[in-house]
């Protein structure tokens, strides 16, 4: 019989570093998630610009066209990646087993709700009116739409390609409580923190922190979602869901403050 009460809380386990291969994975990881990122976000801002003149009062259809050309250009990487690393395993595959999506749902409600307080808790302390998104339909609508397919893009990057790579460049698994993940999860979580760098330029220092907080938190459970369900299905539904309850939850609030 194990006993569970003599395992370390923190264990490191199987983690078999190769000088250049670990080397590859922390210095072009992080430079090829921003080639994927910048390679769909900078068509979708030239398309977005050449539509009708209504488009630049609407920033919801450059964000969707964002998603959606990074979805594709993180195929296109996972694709060529898998090139030079045929064993590399993105889980673009339904669920071979339960998929997992109450759950999902379930997780991405807690994370939008969290979300909201980490992000407005001054508003609500003061009272401000809170109104970062529009409250008419078809803004309101198009804003939660591209909310809700945000993990499709996402997902494929930093869960399919990258998590994928670094499980093979840097092979090993950290345990920490109850929480057992691969080594790469946890560099992962770290560039999926990082990616969102520029809320440090825009947005208030308490802010800018909790995102970094909340995103390496968020990136451990899409891993843990991913591991538990062999598929990219159950992150991308829980990644849809909690930005679309927050962003949802601060249009019902602007549109109570309206009223």
């Amino acid at each position: 019989m194990t006993d569970t009460a003599s395992k370390p809380f923190v264990e490191l386990r199987d983690l078999r570093l190769r000088p250049l291969p670990a080397i590859i994975g922390i210095v072009a990881t992080p430079i090829l998630m921003q080639v994927v990122l910048i390679a769909g976000r900078e068509p979708a801002r030239w398309l977005w610009k050449q539509g009708p003149e209504d488009w630049a009062q609407r920033p919801w259809i450059f964000v969707t066209l964002a998603i959606l050309f990074q979805a594709i250009t993180g195929l296109i990487a996972i694709g060529a990646v898998k090139l030079i690393l045929p064993k590399l395993d993105a889980h673009l595959r339904w669920p071979k087993g339960k998929p997992l999506i109450g759950l999902a749902l379930l997780v991405g409600v807690v994370m939008g709700l969290v979300m909201l307080v980490a992000d407005y808790w001054p508003q609500f302390l003061s009272g401000t009116p809170i109104k970062d998104y529009p409250v008419d339909p078809i803004d309101s609508s198009g804003w939660l739409f591209a909310m809700g397919i945000t993990g499709v893009a996402e997902e494929t990057i930093f869960r399919g390609l990258i998590v994928g790579m670094l499980v093979l460049l840097i092979p090993g698994r950290l345990r920490i409580g109850a929480l057992d993940l691969p080594v790469a999860a946890y560099v992962a979580s770290l560039l999926f923190g990082l990616a969102h760098y520029d809320s440090f330029l825009h947005n208030p220092l308490h802010l800018a922190i909790a995102q970094q907080i909340y995103a390496f938190a968020w990136g451990l459970a899409y891993v843990w979602l991913m591991e538990k369900s062999d598929s990219l299905l159950a992150p991308m539904i829980a990644h849809g869901v909690g930005d679309m309850v927050e962003v949802g939850a601060v249009m019902a609030l602007a549109a109570t403050f309206t009223g």
